[in-house]
């Protein structure tokens, strides 16, 4: 089985704690063959996106990575943009000036730059506030550039830490339809995120039934990261992941270089 973990935080990112060197190790010392450097490029609404990631110390950290795993491990330049739609200039310039192997196009703040994960949920309608995420989703899928959407389900892991509820995902089905028809048509795909198997949720962010539904749509694009921002995460879930791709019909998992996809046999 080749294992590629597509989601890995170093400590670049506001919420990391790693040292690049140190997720290698890690990798290697786990049977990982290919990982994705994915720090976090929220874009805000008032913020320059210099302010969030220092791009250049981080990108040629990678750089030097790659020369000294060079032959051991493979190590893709990335990053997580977190909803370009807040503030489309600032994204703009990051995606101009840096060149990457892949981007995951992620939400986390539905609106006034607020994170989903401070929401109290006791105060809110959660379909509602679900509904509204897949609605950024596809406002994202239309006009930004990414390679695969993040963590699709990402508020359902705040509801349940919070609130003990899941949400019904089958309410959402032709949302989840009409968001994958656009995915596929531009070319995209979508990640398999593991981390929450690590959580009180217990399941992939999007769990089984998600994942068979992009497959019966006919989607072929999918990575797995363990969206890991310790050490101790990484590559932990990716075989689970896998697993579950099999499970929904998938015989290939995807990897990328220079923002193009090719894939590898699970």
């Amino acid at each position: 089985m080749y294992l590629a973990d597509y989601h890995i935080h170093t400590k670049y990112s506001f919420d990391g704690y790693e040292q690049i060197e140190d997720i290698c190790n890690m990798a290697m010392k786990r049977g990982i063959n290919e990982i994705a450097l994915t720090d976090h490029m929220d874009i805000f609404s008032d913020k320059p996106y210099e302010s969030i990631l220092d791009c250049d110390s981080l990108y040629q950290d990678i750089e030097r990575a790659k020369i000294e795993f060079d032959g051991k491990l493979i190590i893709r330049k990335g990053v997580e943009l977190g909803q370009p739609q807040a503030n489309p200039a600032e994204s703009r310039k990051f995606m101009e000036k840096y060149s990457l192997d892949f981007i995951i196009g992620s939400i986390h703040n539905i609106k006034d730059d607020i994170d989903v994960y401070e929401y109290d949920f006791k105060q809110l309608d959660c379909n509602e506030v679900y509904r509204e995420y897949l609605m950024c989703l596809s406002e994202l899928t239309v006009n930004y550039n990414f390679d695969v959407l993040g963590h699709l389900t990402y508020p359902l892991r705040y509801i349940y830490q919070k609130e003990h509820k899941r949400v019904d995902l089958k309410l959402f089905e032709a949302q989840f339809r009409e968001l994958f028809k656009k995915v596929i048509e531009r070319g995209k795909g979508i990640e398999v995120n593991t981390s929450g198997l690590l959580q009180p949720m217990n399941e992939t962010m999007p769990p089984l039934s998600i994942i068979k539904l992009y497959k019966e749509c006919g989607g072929e694009i999918i990575t797995v990261g363990s969206d890991a921002h310790k050490i101790g995460q990484i590559g932990t879930t990716i075989k689970q992941g896998q697993e579950l791709l099999k499970e929904a019909g998938f015989q290939y998992i995807t990897i990328f270089e220079n923002r193009k996809p090719s894939f590898k046999k699970i």
